[in-house]
């Protein structure tokens, strides 16, 4: 290729035919990278379309070449270009049941229900292709809808029945059950509280005006003028915790969680590199480490959050109450917001239980402690779980994702946590260290070509 390249050969043209592919089409479908590379590099444009507008992204998609499509994406290759019967790369990817490709455009931000022109979705197709792998990712995205119909009336369910996938047709039924509960289950909770309400700001809010307009001004009319001769000292210790809620809760709010740098030249070595992943043994590694969508190669144990839209280093969760994601920047901040919250709302208790003693069981007080009784429990909650996460030197996103990540399993496939040193160490690097774990340079060595 490059000799032709060199004499000036025509190196665009399409096939006589009726699909008329070109070169680069046959490239891609072949996972020849290398030969990609050399064509962009000629000129080629990277979204050349075929008669049928297949553009060499999507032909990488339908044949399973990962390398080749995690190349072109790099390379600016857009994800949201159809062909003529409105299927996009997605909607290749799953119909030939491509888990993993699947898995990589859903991390470059691809639409994940547009239909083509039959009205099939990705979820339509996967449930055509067979492949349950497929079919648990996209059902993976709560905010996919279950059952859409095409323009035939059929909904993936009643294709996966149609076609006797009964493994497909078990995961779409449990996904439903799952989402109708009334009562939703305490993993759902979970990720209630760790950022499952998205970009919502009703659980702020909630605490805000639990706070501001219910529970200082009870505090001030009712408990103060009672209690603050008795309990003084008391007092004067809620006031400080308080004033460090707010200060904490300020600096996690607003402090950058530590967000890796868009456009960093460690992406472009590895997309650069790719054409020549044949010869290196950390190619898995590396394009599962590809973030299409920041433009970066995320360290180890960093994890592109979709409510920030940015991949943040040392990922523990995206928080709804501080209205930002805990990371290694503010991890400690959270844990000092958190702390406050469940040491306040103990000094609640410990006020509505005196005033109780002095004028009885009024309903003002009655109310306000259980009120204070329901934050202190998620505060305490939240405080415990923070120090095991940092005793164990865990996030929670690897708490609950451990079996996602080969870092976390040894070569039997065991669960192992390479980065714990023992509570005490891993406590220290929690509180006054932060971690240098594996940096670019580590896994992206230059070899000669």
């Amino acid at each position: 290729m490059r000799y032709l390249v060199e004499r000036s050969a025509p190196v665009d043209l399409s096939c006589l035919g009726t699909q008329g592919p070109r070169p680069i089409h046959w490239a891609c479908r072949k996972g020849h990278a290398a030969v990609v590379q050399v064509l962009l590099s000629a000129g080629v444009a990277v979204n050349a379309p075929d008669f049928k507008g297949l553009t060499p992204l999507m032909t990488a998609c339908m044949f399973g070449r990962i390398a080749t499509a995690a190349f072109l994406l790099g390379m600016g290759a857009l994800n949201h270009l159809a062909d003529i019967n409105g299927d996009t790369a997605l909607h290749w990817a799953a119909y030939k049941g491509h888990a993993e490709l699947i898995r990589l455009l859903l991390y470059s931000g691809v639409d994940l229900q547009k239909p083509d022109n039959f009205g099939s979705t990705p979820l339509h197709l996967a449930c055509l292709s067979g492949n349950v792998n497929c079919v648990k990712i996209l059902c993976e995205k709560s905010k996919i809808e279950l059952q859409p119909k095409d323009k035939n009336g059929k909904t993936p369910l009643l294709l996966a029945k149609s076609h006797r996938h009964s493994d497909i047709v078990q995961v779409l039924v449990t996904e439903e059950k799952r989402r109708a509960r009334w009562m939703p289950p305490l993993s759902k909770i979970w990720a209630l509280l760790f950022g499952g309400a998205g970009d919502s700001k009703g659980p702020l809010l909630l605490f805000m005006g639990s706070v501001l307009l219910w529970g200082y001004p009870m505090y001030l009319l009712r408990c103060v003028p009672i209690t603050w001769n008795i309990l003084r000292v008391s007092h004067y210790c809620f006031i400080y915790w308080n004033l460090l809620m707010w200060f904490s809760w300020i600096v996690a709010n607003r402090r950058d969680p530590g967000y890796v740098t868009v456009n960093s030249d460690g992406y472009y070595r590895a997309i650069k590199q790719i054409p020549y992943f044949d010869k290196w043994k950390k190619r898995n590694i590396v394009l599962s480490r590809l973030c299409h969508t920041c433009h970066c190669l995320r360290p180890l144990r960093a994890k592109h959050c979709r409510i920030c839209n940015r991949c943040v280093e040392y990922f523990d969760h995206h928080c709804p109450f501080i209205y930002n994601c805990v990371g290694l920047r503010n991890r400690i901040w959270f844990f000092l917001f958190v702390m406050s919250i469940a040491i306040n709302c103990s000094f609640t208790i410990y006020f509505a239980c005196y005033c109780i003693a002095i004028e009885g069981f009024e309903i003002m007080y009655v109310l306000g402690l259980i009120e204070a009784l329901v934050f202190c429990g998620l505060g305490w909650i939240l405080t415990c779980t923070s120090i095991l996460h940092a005793c164990m030197n865990l996030t929670t996103n690897e708490m609950f994702n451990y079996k996602h990540y080969s870092y976390l399993r040894d070569k039997r496939g065991r669960y192992e946590n390479p980065f714990s040193r023992g509570p005490i160490l891993n406590l220290v690097e929690f509180f006054v260290c932060h971690p240098d774990y594996n940096k670019d340079h580590d896994f992206l060595e230059e070899e000669p070509i």
